[in-house]
């Protein structure tokens, strides 16, 4: 029997690239079997299927979501703790995610954090674990939407209650991918100063064989960047640790990148890696800000990230205000296009998920969200950029509903 198409009518806003979107103030988005088959103008997508179930919704439908970086184990202690990047690591985030080891609390975190995400429209991302493996099969188990999942790789310099839990050694490696969906699955050294340069070796090594994804941190703070020169003296710059290590590719996604020197900057675009940029947790931390236009420059490919839970809030409206305040204050051009782009699209891109997911073309997965207003095309700028105002717990619940596979979970 042949899965019947559903009609949902609204005003439709569908990015296309960095400076381009598509809009319909009267547009119809055609689902089939979880699918996108059509997304156009009412009057094209009506003729085209006629007789279909029509849902009429009043507000704007845009495509969900793509987180390309936080910590699903911080997602509990959002904005509550600031300071210092590696002070604020030992004295709060540490222990916190210490307590991942209860894979009772694991499991209940992980729900929380699910149905706080599609609340706030986000449908897919690149999300940090604790280093235990339990409670990364856990977030894996009970995943909502489509996300890429990494246990924490912390070898060294760090309480003995995080490394001893560590799976950083080749043999364990191997083991927990064999338990795991490898495309759900990211090699996560935490940032360097956590391994050593054979446990980074390893992680590149299992990397490339597997053709997996990886995460990590690459200079956040000035702190950092000095500590990574004591541990690897070898190492021309930090970036070169993880070119060393065999760790930088197109399947890379480095988040921060705010203390780069200009070979660092030619190495990542040599390299076709990918930048999670984090205004909002740059902010809270009192980091500089991303030299974006440095960034543009070298061509190098990136995507926004909450970072939760430096980042304040796991809403990517939120990350969008401070995305467009930060860098609008420093008088570098950013549009409302590119930011929709940035905080969809691109991490779908990102995640190698560009042709099933990211905006609402067809054959893509029918993952959307309904947000308020009807703006005329005109005032469509403006329009994005008030949407993404507001007190970070207010823009939390601003979607009004949220789809998974054409199917409401929200």
């Amino acid at each position: 029997m042949a899965v019947s198409v559903k009609l949902h009518r609204a005003a439709i806003l569908n990015p296309r690239g960095p400076s381009s979107w598509d809009y319909w103030m009267d547009g119809v988005c055609a689902v089939r079997d979880g699918l996108v088959v059509a997304c156009g103008s009412a009057a094209t997508v009506l003729a085209e299927f006629p007789g279909a179930d029509l849902v009429e919704h009043e507000g704007v439908l845009m495509p969900g979501f793509t987180d390309l970086h936080c910590h699903w184990v911080q997602h509990a202690v959002r904005g509550a703790y600031s300071g210092e990047l590696l002070q604020w690591l030992q004295e709060y985030i540490w222990p916190e995610e210490g307590r991942f080891a209860d894979e009772e609390l694991a499991r209940k975190r992980a729900r929380t954090f699910y149905s706080d995400m599609l609340s706030a429209g986000t449908v897919m991302g690149l999300s940090f674990s604790s280093v235990h493996r339990a409670a990364t099969e856990i977030a894996l188990q009970e995943m909502r939407g489509d996300w890429v999942i990494g246990n924490a790789l912390m070898a060294v310099n760090a309480p003995a209650y995080l490394t001893s839990h560590s799976q950083h050694a080749p043999e364990e490696m191997s083991a927990l991918l064999a338990s795991v969906v490898t495309e759900h699955y990211a090699v996560t050294p935490r940032f360097a100063p956590n391994m050593r340069m054979q446990d980074l070796q390893v992680a590149g090594k299992i990397a490339r064989a597997q053709n997996l994804l990886v995460q990590t941190h690459l200079a956040e703070s000035r702190a950092e960047v000095r500590w990574v020169r004591e541990l690897f003296p070898a190492a021309e710059s930090y970036t070169d640790v993880y070119d060393q290590a065999g760790l930088l590719g197109e399947r890379s996604v480095l988040a921060h990148c705010i203390e780069m020197t200009d070979a660092e900057w030619a190495c990542l675009a040599d390299r076709g890696a990918w930048v999670a940029h984090c205004p909002s947790s740059n902010e809270a931390l009192g980091n500089a800000r991303m030299p974006l236009e440095t960034l543009r420059r070298y061509n190098i490919p990136w995507a926004l990230g909450s970072d939760i839970g430096a980042g304040p809030s796991h809403s990517m409206l939120h990350v969008l205000q401070r995305f467009f305040s930060i860098h609008g204050s420093a008088g570098v051009e950013v549009s409302a296009a590119e930011g929709l782009y940035r905080a969809t699209f691109a991490g779908a891109m990102a995640m190698g998920r560009a042709a099933r997911a990211g905006n609402l073309l067809p054959g893509k997965r029918a993952d959307f969200v309904l947000m308020p207003g009807k703006p005329k095309p005109t005032d469509l700028d403006g329009w994005f950029r008030d949407l993404c105002q507001g007190e970070a717990e207010e823009l939390e619940t601003r979607p009004q509903e949220t789809w998974l596979a054409g199917m409401r979970v929200n």
